[in-house]
């Protein structure tokens, strides 16, 4: 069965909501009232929360691909081929972690700069219309484009950014006490359930102290989650960062029938499901490699080439791709090998 599109978790839906949200009040109807310049948030419950609602309408894919392409030029760039976990590749390089980092600030930019824009409104909106000092700040973010981001990896992030600190008894997001992501590209994977089910995440700021306000506020951010909910008639799982792993998938939107796997690509896939390499130490690894690699070019060569017998020549080639495979799995170098066909070639 096909799944449906999910339209309504967007900024619009969003805001139709909270119009006829008799809990919460527009504050957008009463920014007039305060002096030119004044940031406040989107909404308040008086005296319990102040909530801000931002939107990620851009995706970074296209400028991190290019970042990505960079990297890949360097002339020490792991020799891997197929489709790579960045991360995990660029691990292998000895500023790896710098380079995660560079990437890291890139691919979240936006996310941190609303963060500290959401940080600056709740109190600037709690000071303006003197509210209680202990009135909490939420942050709800909608990502409606930005399929870039894969929830989980946002929601660390988040958590990270949370915890950072501006100076060394002041953190970061001080006003920030729940930040909320609400995105349709992945559902729940509960066999049990019976249509979709949205994952809502509730990023809790652990740093902060908990106050009887904070306790109220909670239970007015878990209402508004399950009324929105109800607005929409979907159902959904909240999940806070105390929460064990949630298990997610996305949504295929227009699932293709699978055309049977040949060739390269059934080879591929034979070996993932049986890597008897996956325990090979990178020392076994390199000897076996080396022999598979040497071997099959020694069969190539223009002069004085390796004859082997037809089954075992393509028995060959199939340990040369599952090879090339292994070391994108795991991932492996591959300039790593020490290949020398004339070792094997006919004197």
């Amino acid at each position: 069965m096909k799944n449906k599109k999910i339209t309504f978790l967007n900024e619009d839906n969003f805001k139709s909501f909270m119009a006829q949200y008799e809990l919460a009040e527009d504050l957008d109807e009463i920014e007039d009232k305060f002096p030119d310049g004044t940031k406040i948030a989107d909404y308040a419950i008086k005296n319990v929360v102040v909530i801000e609602l931002k939107t990620l309408k851009d995706d970074p894919k296209e400028k991190m691909e290019n970042y990505f392409y960079e990297v890949m030029k360097r002339p020490d760039f792991p020799a891997i081929y197929g489709e790579i976990n960045f991360r995990q590749v660029v691990s292998l390089l000895p500023d790896g972690e710098h380079i995660i980092r560079k990437f890291e600030q890139k691919a979240f930019r936006q996310i941190e700069s609303i963060m500290s824009t959401a940080n600056k409104q709740v109190i600037s909106t709690i000071k303006n219309l003197d509210m209680n000092s202990h009135t909490t700040g939420a942050l709800i973010i909608i990502n409606e484009l930005a399929s870039f981001f894969e929830p989980d990896v946002l929601i660390n992030y988040i958590s990270d950014m949370l915890s950072a600190k501006k100076s060394l008894n002041e953190f970061r997001f001080s006003n920030l006490h729940n930040v909320i992501l609400i995105q349709e590209t992945h559902k729940v994977k509960d066999p049990n359930q019976t249509g979709i089910m949205i994952p809502i995440y509730n990023v809790v700021n652990d740093n902060l102290i908990k106050t009887e306000t904070t306790q109220i506020a909670s239970q007015a951010l878990q209402r508004l989650i399950q009324d929105f909910s109800h607005f929409n008639n979907f159902n959904h799982k909240t999940h806070n960062n105390a929460d064990e792993v949630l298990g997610i998938e996305k949504i295929e939107q227009q699932p293709q029938s699978k055309k049977p796997l040949r060739g390269q690509e059934l080879i591929e896939d034979m070996y993932r499901k049986n890597r008897y390499m996956k325990d090979f130490t990178d020392d076994k690894l390199i000897e076996f490699g080396s022999k598979v690699m040497s071997i099959c070019y020694a069969m190539l060569l223009k002069e004085k080439p390796l004859i082997v017998e037809h089954n075992r020549k393509m028995q060959l080639f199939r340990k040369q791709i599952e090879l090339v495979e292994e070391s994108r799995l795991r991932p492996f170098d591959l300039r790593l090998l020490d290949i020398d066909p004339q070792k094997y070639a006919p004197k």
